[in-house]
């Protein structure tokens, strides 16, 4: 499969090397950061409002003074999809003061 010249490109190239399966769905995690707990608990909010297919959880960042919000949703990995989502999370952070880290996957046990 051919990719745009992109990190999230990068990120979809390795998982396809480390031998996953990119045609079935998988929990994706969108991570979020936040100085102010009560910022990162507005966005957890929102969002618990307007999409139910989204699992939320909400932890203390002990490298960078704040908070990490992390939405999990599960879907099949394309391109297109993982970007429309970083894009839709980060317009709603960026109303409560949070600021997108980016994406990944557990890879599953064999």
């Amino acid at each position: 499969m051919k990719y745009p010249n992109t990190e999230d490109a990068v990120i979809l190239q390795e998982m396809r090397q480390a031998g996953m399966d990119l045609a079935v769905p998988h929990n994706i995690d969108f991570f979020i950061n936040f100085g102010k707990k009560k910022n990162a608990e507005n966005m957890l909010s929102e969002v618990n409002e307007n999409d139910s297919k989204m699992t939320l959880a909400l932890s203390e960042n002990e490298i960078h003074d704040g908070w990490i919000l992390c939405c999990t949703i599960r879907m099949v990995p394309s391109h297109d999809d993982i970007v429309e989502t970083e894009r839709a999370l980060d317009k709603i952070a960026a109303k409560h003061q949070g600021e997108s880290d980016g994406w990944g996957v557990l890879q599953p046990e064999a």
